[in-house]
């Protein structure tokens, strides 16, 4: 074997670094009181069900004895069933097993991959914690302590396995990944973890007896069917379980958040640990990298499940995670060291404008700018072991594919599929990139956002409107200016749930200054207040644009103006189409509810058949004819859609739904939507091209 690759740890010299903080035992102490509690409750709850089934069963039986009928006979057994049912109800969970599954993850032995155990075990030995009792691989991008849980486990050992994400592995380096392995072997090394294992548990009995009760409830039905006299019985059990979930709602509220709590600190404990023997500046920059890398991530998954509709599949789906990865790189002009993009911590906050903060009771990790603060006053750092995270791995390609295949494991395909390689994905990315890279003079002033024309006279704007220069017009300060408007949007979103209890919490911090819930509505006046200002300054810069544009254009000015004349066709055109697929859907959304009679069924049916399908067709008829939808373009989606407009669906025929034809018209509507979408967006992205012609910016 080959010299262990393990990269350097830091000099620890201040130990109590790692002790426990007081928030921690603190929060400890909260939790063992919120467990025992919920013990104490639960104690009663099954010393008053068993007082109440002896209760039953003797009053049943001398009914019986006393009155041996066939009525007094039945009204006996019911009046048992009743006693065993809310018994049954409360110790049902004793036998139930919470089991941690993952399809696509694989286990893999030593011999499988040496120089990665070696890696572990030396790892466990510096963090001073057991090995893993098993580990896996699977293909995300994560890395976590697992195990199967069940109401023994709160007070049996249980040995934890190791899930390795191979979509992590791919985009960190040696000393981040050490670093987000130790942090789970943090997990690992916490008597915490076994309050957390009590209180999983205890939330898995509250959250069952709350919510998961199909078979009890049909434990019930069964029973009152037996005979019309038992279901006066399955009734009052039925009240009785209710009673007890009215208790237990409380207790699971109680308890959960303060897990939460302990939660939060037991991630703070682990970063000490990973810190310790990694440095908590690579822990740092491994979970900013991962932030970036999970959407990468996405980006390609996304891409696959789209190539399996038209039977193709990926080869090597990290090596398509990467190829987003240094897309999004050349973007924003990320350096690359070892084949990675560089992603510091600013980069990642860099898009979290948010002024507001809160502390989220319900969140079970904090945010990564709090846990950074956290590894910063540790000042524990270590120089980075830059190159790949691979190092570790024997055999990466066939691993890689392996674990691509295994992406597929539920997928049935009917014919051979066509195999996409790193070429196909590079092209993709390539045209996706062509496709919606917006010209980088205008300094992010149009992106991710439309020119608002709806009020516009374009001959009245572009004769009298104010002339601007075009670096006043492209200023960095006005190509952020949609940026902040949307930060703004969001936090007006966040104060208006916090104002009106959905967010729980009783105070928040706004621009640095802390407010209570009762004072939400003065920041939502400042919000509101500044995000009218911003939209009339938008639309006054984008006709300054315009204006610049016809002046610039000279005796072109005219054709500058159709342009923008037929952008704003286009715009109006979209805009009613999406008007009528959204009225379209909401109109037969109710059709997949439960609880509709055939009455209310056949009601929204007559109102398809006669508003929305003709209306839907006319849409459908002036997207083809536009050629907006053609056969060059989209054989498929045009295929459907003329079958549709020749056919006279039912959707509703002897009492059953046609799911066949619901299902297509939903799909052609959002299909349809799409295109339009992209129609939109291509004639967006040719004006402003266009205008480049004439503005010559920088002369």
């Amino acid at each position: 074997m080959n010299a262990l690759l393990y990269p350097a740890s830091p000099v620890v010299t201040d130990g109590k670094k790692l002790a426990p903080s007081a928030a921690f035992k603190q929060q400890v102490s909260k939790v063992i009181v919120s467990i025992v509690l919920f013990f104490m409750v639960y104690l009663i709850l099954i010393i008053a069900a068993t007082g109440l089934a002896i209760a039953c069963f003797y009053i049943g039986l001398s009914v019986i004895i006393a009155m041996p009928k066939f009525i007094t006979i039945m009204l006996g057994l019911g009046l048992m069933g009743v006693g065993v049912s809310v018994v049954f109800f409360l110790i049902k969970f004793i036998f139930a097993v919470s089991k941690n599954e993952n399809a696509r993850r694989i286990e893999i032995k030593e011999a499988d991959q040496p120089q990665l155990f070696a890696f572990i075990k030396k790892l466990t030995k510096e963090t001073q914690t057991t090995f893993p009792r098993k580990i896996y691989l699977s293909p995300d991008v994560n890395a976590c302590v697992f195990y199967n849980s069940s109401f023994w486990s709160m007070f049996l050992p249980v040995r934890k396995n190791l899930e390795i994400g191979l979509g992590l592995v791919n985009t960190v380096n040696m000393s981040e990944f050490k670093a987000i392995m130790a942090h789970e072997f943090g997990h690992f090394s916490q008597r915490s973890m076994k309050l957390g294992s009590f209180t999983y548990n205890v939330n898995r009995v509250i959250y069952n007896m709350l919510y998961e009760n199909t078979s009890y409830t049909r434990f019930l039905q069964s029973w009152s069917r037996i005979s019309g006299y038992f279901v006066l019985f399955a009734g009052i059990t039925v009240k009785i379980s209710q009673g007890i979930q009215w208790v237990l709602k409380g207790m699971y509220s109680f308890i959960n958040k303060n897990y939460m709590s302990l939660s939060r600190e037991m991630e703070f404990h682990a970063d000490a640990v990973a810190a310790s023997v990694a440095g908590g500046n690579n822990l740092v920059s491994g979970l900013s990298r991962v932030e970036v890398s999970q959407s990468c991530y996405n980006s390609a998954l996304e891409k696959a499940n789209e190539w399996m509709k038209q039977n193709k599949v990926v080869k090597n789906i990290f090596g398509n995670q990467l190829s987003v990865f240094h897309s999004l790189a050349k973007q924003y002009q990320l350096p690359l060291n070892e084949g990675l993009p560089e992603v510091s911590f600013q980069f990642i906050q860099s898009f979290s404008k948010s002024r507001i903060n809160y502390k989220n009771q319900w969140a079970s990790h904090p945010p990564i700018e709090e846990r950074k603060q956290h590894l910063d006053g540790l000042n524990i750092n270590c120089t980075p072991d830059e190159r790949r995270a691979w190092k570790v791995f024997e055999d990466i390609e066939a691993l890689q594919e392996r674990m691509t295949n295994n992406l597929y494991h539920a997928v049935h395909l009917e014919t051979t599929p066509e195999i996409c390689d790193a070429r196909h994905f590079e092209e993709w990315c390539r045209q996706e990139n062509e496709k919606y890279e917006l010209p980088s003079a205008y300094n992010g002033f149009y992106d991710n956002r439309y020119i608002n024309m709806d009020s516009w006279d374009i001959d009245f704007i572009g004769n009298t409107g104010k002339l601007a220069t075009f670096e006043e017009i492209f200023s960095e300060k006005n190509g952020q200016l949609h940026v902040s408007l949307k930060n703004n949007e969001n936090d007006l979103l966040i104060a208006n749930a916090i104002k009106d209890k959905e967010i729980d919490v009783s105070s928040f911090d706004f621009d640095g200054k802390k407010y209570t819930r009762e004072d939400a509505g003065s920041v939502i006046s400042i919000l509101e207040e500044e995000i009218e200002q911003q939209k009339r300054a938008l639309e006054s810069l984008d006709k300054d644009a315009f204006v610049f544009l016809c002046n610039k254009a000279g005796i072109n000015a005219g054709s500058v103006k159709n342009e923008y004349a037929g952008y704003k066709a286009i715009t109006a055109k979209h805009n009613a189409y999406l008007d009528i697929a959204d009225k379209a859907l909401n109109a037969i959304a109710p059709l997949y509810q439960s609880g509709l009679t055939e009455d209310q069924i056949k009601h929204i049916i007559k109102e398809l058949k006669e508003v929305w399908e003709p209306a839907l067709k006319k849409r459908f008829s002036e997207t083809m004819n536009n050629r907006l939808i053609f056969p060059q373009q989209n054989e498929e989606l045009y295929g459907v859609l003329n079958n549709f407009l020749n056919k006279e669906y039912a959707y509703f025929v002897f009492g059953a739904f046609q799911n066949d034809e619901l299902g297509e018209l939903n799909e052609l509507v959002l299909k349809v939507a799409d295109e339009w979408n992209a129609y939109k967006y291509r004639n967006y992205k040719k004006l402003l091209e266009m205008q480049l012609q004439y503005y010559n910016p920088g002369k």
